[in-house]
């Protein structure tokens, strides 16, 4: 999000159509004759972005525009998402939601859902537990992302194969840790049902063999967020839910119920008790707008801008997962595409990023064994809407 309030066309005392740029952060002096309506623009400046502040992030709401004020967007095409989506006959989507410049410029729900409804984020999840681990580094807990898994999970200290010495946090944030795997996108697998068959996960991944040196092959896969699950709760002695509940869900007033656990004690969503994760569209356009801020909320920081940056920069470009290939790209949990960065989970739950246009979108859907990605949404229409 730009780093400045944008006035436009104000018109107080005898200010007419003003249009001015005040930096955030910074002190800023209004000079005028006595009556120009300086101080009115100041004092008015003020109370807007501070009721902007607390609706976007006190929990209560955001700030939705009741004149439909839509913020350098073509109207006209963004009343035909809803015809768009019942011609297409997507009776499975149940939230669109929209920002531009941090307002709400379209909201509609479907099948019963509304604003507080919370829908499965499926593997969304595994982009928050990327922001987790960087809440990690930032208060220390954990070192670098180059540290060696071995220093946190004893099991590959032990292990006799060289390359799994070799895995770091860098490589379970981008899905390189060389580990083998067969299951594809789906966690529904041969793979993933033997190792759910035993109490120990960590000590159960550790005995898988290799299928790359770590660092050089990117392969979508559930072992890699798992042991960063697994770490992330040694290093605080606690569980990555622990860290997402106090200095991210908490400063962002979002509700989730306590993540399901493995056997071994490490969080993870991809199992029974998964609607425990569940979140709303509104919380999920508030990690959306978390990111579009550089980490920081009221001036305070959740996240560093450092990490943001590095988790939105490509660590592999040209990925595939599964069958599909594409123009895209894989950051820190993040999918990265031209101008944009995505959190996205099955079923067609997705978190779109447009830094360089202040805007985010927001899909949610039900997931069945038919579910399909709502791309079309986005690319045939919220992009044409803006300007």
């Amino acid at each position: 999000m730009k780093e400045f309030i944008e006035i436009k066309g104000a018109r107080i005392n005898n200010l007419k159509n003003i249009n001015i740029r005040i930096p955030q952060n910074k002190l800023t002096v209004i000079t005028g004759v006595s009556g120009s309506g300086k101080s009115s623009l100041a004092f008015d400046t003020l109370f807007e972005e501070g009721k902007r502040r607390y609706l976007l992030f006190s929990g209560a709401q955001f700030m939705v525009d009741s004149k439909q004020h839509f913020e350098n967007m073509d109207s006209s095409i963004l009343n035909q998402i809803d015809d768009y989506i019942k011609r297409k006959r997507y009776r499975l989507v149940n939230s669109i939601l929209i920002l531009k410049n941090g307002r709400i410029v379209f909201e509609k729900y479907y099948n019963r859902f509304n604003e507080n409804s919370r829908n499965n984020i499926k593997s969304i999840w595994k982009s928050i537990l990327s922001i987790v681990t960087g809440i990690c580094l930032d208060k220390g807990l954990i070192k670098s992302i180059d540290e060696p898994i071995r220093e946190y999970l004893p099991e590959f200290a032990r292990n006799l194969h060289p390359y799994h010495k070799l895995i770091t946090i860098r490589h379970l944030l981008t899905m390189s840790s060389g580990i083998y795997w067969n299951g594809g996108i789906h966690y529904h697998c041969p793979m993933m049902s033997q190792m759910m068959r035993t109490n120990d996960w960590t000590a159960h991944i550790a005995d898988i063999a290799m299928d790359s040196v770590p660092g050089t092959k990117f392969e979508y896969k559930e072992w890699d967020v798992m042991l960063l699950s697994a770490l992330i709760g040694k290093a605080c002695r606690g569980t990555a839910y622990d860290i997402a509940k106090e200095y991210l869900y908490a400063p962002l007033n979002i509700k989730s119920d306590e993540w399901p656990k493995s056997p071994c004690g490490f969080s993870y969503t991809v199992m029974k008790g998964e609607e425990n994760s569940d979140l709303s569209a509104r919380d999920l356009a508030k990690i959306g707008l978390l990111f579009l801020s550089n980490g920081s909320i009221d001036g305070k920081t959740i996240i560093s801008s450092d990490f943001v940056r590095r988790a939105t920069t490509p660590s592999f470009i040209n990925v595939s997962i599964g069958s599909s290939t594409g123009n895209y790209s894989y950051g820190y949990l993040w999918w990265l595409f031209p101008g944009k960065y995505v959190c996205r989970g099955g079923g067609g739950q997705e978190v779109n990023v447009i830094p360089d246009k202040n805007f985010i979108s927001v899909v949610q859907a039900t997931v069945t064994s038919s579910s399909k990605s709502y791309d079309d949404i986005n690319e045939n229409i919220l992009r044409t809407a803006i300007k």
